[in-house]
């Protein structure tokens, strides 16, 4: 079984967003897993409605925990266009199945569509590599491990370096990136 790992490579993500058709659905919930972090179950479940809003409250399927999660600006901007393109309703799920417009994709089609993007590109993604990927660009753009922590439900600071890919080269970069004038 391969472990998922968070995409570093700035590049290699714009690729992975690209590779789908602007305005898709299948963009979509690969840029919904990456600005959410979200577990795949709790993605697909989605309603317009609560899209719209720009904030989602949910029960974390895995957890039950109950989970408030704000969708940024340029999240909400591809949901307003798809919802628009595809003539969806506020009661809608937002990832609808093609056999039936009143039920969202399963998570195996989810996993899929993701799947399909990171071999397009030469790359191994899982929804669950995307859910790490959020966390770490979380960390290098300042977010505390503490709140990570919180984010995840993780019981450890190290458990949540460990998740979202820090590894020993990132510490060497620290090392390596001090200077005293010296």
């Amino acid at each position: 079984m391969n472990t998922a790992t968070p995409i570093k490579d700035q590049k290699q993500l714009a690729e992975l967003v690209t590779v789908y058709e602007d305005g898709s659905k299948n963009q979509l919930l690969i840029l919904y897993c990456l600005y959410t972090g979200l577990r795949i179950s709790d993605v697909i479940t989605a309603k317009v409605s609560e899209s719209l809003m720009g904030q989602r409250v949910l029960t974390e399927q895995k957890t039950g925990k109950r989970k408030i999660v704000t969708l940024n600006s340029k999240l909400k901007n591809a949901i307003n266009v798809f919802v628009a393109e595809n003539g969806l309703d506020a009661d809608d799920y937002l990832f609808f199945s093609s056999k039936d417009k009143s039920d969202h994709i399963k998570r195996s089609q989810a996993s899929k569509i993701i799947a399909r993007a990171g071999d397009m590109i030469g790359l191994v993604v899982s929804a669950h590599s995307l859910r790490k990927t959020f966390g770490y660009l979380a960390y290098k753009n300042g977010t505390s491990i503490e709140l990570l922590m919180n984010i995840f439900n993780h019981s450890s600071q190290a458990v949540t370096l460990r998740y979202i890919g820090i590894t020993q080269d990132n510490i060497n970069e620290v090392y390596n990136s001090i200077d005293i004038g010296f």
